[in-house]
């Protein structure tokens, strides 16, 4: 179905606009220059590095809007770019205290000392003065922590992801290093433990996952679905030097399954994209390669789709997707909301590809349809990211030889979409490793929270995102928390919001203090009883997206403070009594106890209950 047939569809269903309006509407436009992101991309071949450059879209300064992180300039200077919230952007790279990188690789924004703001690792590539590890000390000022972290071997790393593979809280990394078998140690892959305190211990080669063949790009990523975050690495070369490999997480344990899984795809492996392609609830995996007639998938990209039960196979030709052109970066996203995950691959020699998914294999060419095939120069990385909080994913894109291209996204818009912000647990703050899995009637998606290693180089929003197509809610949403963490179930959730989800031990507690007290009643009191609005999730307890007397009971007993001692000096006496009977049929107000609009008796029956307690 064609972009002005669907759009009409649409709008007949919802009847918001007219078909001429529709019908001016581009699906996405190039905007980085007007938007503010100016940031020119070295020649090819390149001065430093090696096979492309990194990106990333994360928030750095946790205003909750995605900033920019940029790598590739010939001077080397990576390009830090804030958003204003609305898609517009403000040059940060002076002033972010970055040196530049002369063979930068890869980029991932993550909290590594749980402080709560978002620091970031840079992985070069030979020839570069190592990996660096930078502490985000100030609002847009980083501080170069190398030293003494156990980060700065000096390795031709390429790229990186990171995850709590251990379930101690804290996000480790797995870093791939690319050169052909020979040098042991160099050449081997590293996966680093988060000790804390801005230190990081290198697992010793006998776990098992030092791979020692040429690695481009790993994914922390729940394959299994039992919360606990896997890890599939993507191998060059392998027709010579080994197939992809997959290890499955056994609480804290990383055990082999590549061969059993059938995940072990052999062929010149560049990145890994996930995303549950067929709506069983697990991901599927999709991998570039080279164009040559290599055996056994001859010169296809390897499109690997779970089973449900642990095991995966090939299915690239049913979907339509071997390519069969050389290409680096992949990634599923539903770009145009309609529920169905479509497919993006940059090639390195032509202009890239979109496969649009009309819900059912095989996927069909829609580059032309949605203008998106960039630049006819070399291309390597692309993330994608909803940039100016509209609802729909736009895309970032650094091609060679000119300025990076920011596409905005005006197709998805047309229809419904949800997004959720999980809220982590302790250091892990961004929630890598959550899931989420949505249902509207019958149809069902899956989504994970994955930092780095969800393409090749790039590192996409950390948020879930749900095309609705014209659903106007969510009849449940199912939210796991990584590493065997807590279970919640919303239902009724409404369309076209971007919410937060929080763990239970962080409800009622608005400020995350560890405490749920006189100040989160305070808050609680004025939002009042209703329907959830953004900004007040952190009430509902029991996920019904409706404040009501259960969440008001539920915040009491939680509360550290007395119920009825409306002047928190830990007794309720007659002083409160007299505050209250000033109050007397007010609508609402600080003696409002139940949260009934009425300070009546109600409240005070509440009061008495509570009297000369302590």
């Amino acid at each position: 179905m064609s972009i002005a047939l669907r759009s009409k569809v649409w709008v007949l269903a919802a009847a918001v606009m007219t078909t001429a309006a529709v019908a001016d509407v581009e699906p996405f436009t190039s905007e980085a220059l007007q938007r503010g992101v100016w940031y020119t991309m070295q020649g090819y071949p390149p001065s430093g590095g090696y096979s492309g450059f990194g990106m990333a879209m994360a928030d750095l300064d946790a205003d909750r809007d995605l900033d920019l992180v940029l790598l590739g300039r010939s001077n080397g200077l990576p390009g830090i770019f804030e958003n204003d919230g609305t898609g517009h952007f403000t040059d940060r790279s002076i002033e972010s205290g970055i040196a530049p990188l002369a063979a930068a690789s890869s980029v991932i924004a993550f909290d590594f000392d749980g402080d709560g703001d978002l620091d970031l690792f840079l992985t070069q590539y030979f020839n570069g003065g190592g990996n660096r590890l930078y502490e985000q000390t100030s609002p847009w000022h980083f501080t170069d922590v190398t030293a003494g972290s156990g980060l700065g071997e000096m390795l031709p790393t390429k790229g990186v992801t990171c995850g709590d593979y251990d379930g101690d809280g804290r996000l480790d990394l797995y870093l791939c290093q690319y050169v052909v078998p020979g040098n042991i140690d160099v050449t081997r892959n590293r996966l680093y433990r988060n000790l804390g305190g801005g230190h990081f211990l290198r697992v010793q080669p006998g776990v098992g996952v030092e791979s020692e063949r040429p690695s481009l790009m790993a994914a922390f990523t729940d394959f299994d679905a039992d919360s606990w975050t896997d890890l599939y690495l993507a191998n060059d070369r392998g027709p010579f030097f080994g197939p992809n490999q997959l290890w499955r997480n056994d609480d804290g344990v990383l055990v082999d399954v590549s061969e059993s899984s059938g995940a072990d795809s052999s062929l010149f492996s560049m990145c890994v994209a996930a995303g549950d392609l067929n709506r069983d609830g697990f991901p599927d995996y999709y991998i570039t390669n080279i164009s040559d007639p290599v055996p056994p998938l001859y010169g296809a990209n390897s499109l690997i789709v779970s089973q449900g039960d642990g095991t995966y196979v090939e299915a690239h030709e049913e979907w339509g997707v071997g390519h069969y052109i050389t290409s680096w970066g992949g990634l599923f996203w539903d770009l145009d909301n309609d529920s169905d995950l479509d497919l993006y691959v940059n090639n390195q020699w032509q202009g890239n590809t979109l496969y649009v998914n009309p819900g059912s294999p095989p996927m069909t060419n829609g580059t032309a349809e949605f203008a998106l095939a960039g630049t006819g120069g070399v291309s390597y990385v692309s993330v994608v990211g909803d940039v100016d909080g509209d609802g729909d994913l736009d895309m970032l894109q650094n091609n060679h030889s000119g300025n990076v291209r920011l596409y905005i996204n005006n197709e998805g818009s047309l229809r419904s979409w949800l997004r959720l912000r999980v809220v982590g647990l302790g250091a892990n703050h961004q929630a890598a490793g959550a899931s989420a899995h949505l249902r509207v009637g019958n149809e069902r998606q899956r989504a994970e929270v994955i930092l780095g290693g969800n393409s090749y180089l790039g590192q996409n929003e950390p948020y879930l995102h749900f095309g609705l197509g014209a659903a106007t809610s969510a009849d449940e949403i199912l939210v796991k928390w990584p590493n065997g963490g807590p279970v919640r179930e919303f239902v009724d959730v409404p369309a076209n919001q971007f919410w937060s989800i929080y763990p239970p031990a962080r409800l009622g507690d608005v400020e995350g203090d560890g405490q749920v007290g006189a100040d989160d009643w305070e808050t609680f009191q004025g939002f009042g009883l209703g329907p959830v609005e953004p900004g007040r999730e952190v009430f509902d307890f029991n996920g019904d997206w409706v404040l009501d007397h259960l969440d008001v009971e539920e915040f009491w007993s939680r509360c550290a403070m007395l119920r009825g001692d409306l002047n928190n000096d830990g007794l309720v006496n007659g002083v409160d009594l007299t505050g209250m009977l000033s109050e007397w049929g007010n609508k609402s107000g600080p003696a409002d106890l139940d949260l009934d609009g009425l300070v009546g008796g109600s409240d005070l029956s509440i009061m008495l209950s509570s009297w000369n307690a302590k």
